[in-house]
């Protein structure tokens, strides 16, 4: 009797929880769509303070530049030490064994010749040690000059990087307001598209029962073919800033336009 209970209850657990999975990885499918006609973007993006940071953080331009500060920054240090280079200091120590072979010829009066060889061997060992100092005018007159130099660069740079920030800011907002206003153009040109459509729809009837001319049908036909590359127009714009925005941030949004 336990054993059936506890089957059952068993059963129902598993399929609870495999019911709850299905219905979790339903909400987070359809939270991956968006529709511009009916959806914010305003509302499925992070802030925009948050993606202007975030563009900031990713940029390899200010990264570069960044990179290149701290670069400034050891060659200040290294301006700094270039006084240690006025100081030498030499080390020698030499040792090991040494042979000579010595074989001289001599004629004291002129008429004996005298010979001599000889064969030396000998052990030496030598060490010498030497301290200078060489201060040339130039370099030492002009070190504070160096120094300051190099922390100009470091203010270049961290100044460029700057620039580079501001740069990313405007052009984030810049994209980010053109992908709403393309939004916003959607779904006029969505509305204007329909209209034209069900008036094409009207002419078309009227052309064929003999009620409006040539010439009539064409203009209407023009106005729906404008419409319809309108619409067209604002979802490309509107698909693009949304993936530059992404590129220029490094984040991916997660988003699936069902308009394309």
């Amino acid at each position: 009797m336990r054993s059936w209970i506890t089957n059952i209850f068993v059963v129902l657990f598993l399929t609870l929880s495999v019911g709850s999975a299905i219905g979790q990885n339903n909400q987070v499918d359809k939270t991956q769509y968006f529709n511009p006609l009916t959806d914010d973007i305003t509302k499925r993006l992070p802030p925009l303070r948050v993606l202007v940071d975030s563009a900031s953080h990713n940029s390899p331009t200010v990264k570069y530049e960044e990179l290149k500060a701290e670069y400034y920054y050891y060659e200040q240090i290294s301006a700094a030490r270039e006084w240690l280079e006025y100081f030498t200091l030499n080390l020698d120590a030499v040792g090991g064994r040494w042979g000579y072979d010595d074989w001289s010829r001599s004629a004291p009066n002129n008429d004996v010749i005298y010979s001599n060889y000889s064969n030396l061997t000998s052990w030496r060992s030598a060490f010498a040690s030497m301290f200078y100092v060489r201060m040339p005018i130039g370099p030492v007159i002009d070190r504070r000059n160096r120094i300051n130099k190099q922390k100009k660069w470091i203010e270049i740079s961290l100044t460029q990087s700057e620039i580079n920030k501001r740069y990313l800011q405007e052009r984030v907002i810049l994209i980010y307001n053109e992908m709403v206003s393309a939004q916003s153009e959607i779904r006029i040109y969505n509305d204007y598209q329909q209209f034209t459509m069900m008036q094409m729809q009207m002419a078309q009837n009227e052309f064929l029962n003999g009620e409006i001319s040539t010439a009539e049908y064409t203009r209407l036909k023009e106005i729906q073919t404008t419409g319809a590359v309108l619409y067209l127009k604002a979802i490309s714009a509107f698909n693009k800033n949304y993936q530059t925005l992404e590129v220029i941030t490094g984040m991916r949004f997660n988003l699936i336009t069902v308009l394309r």
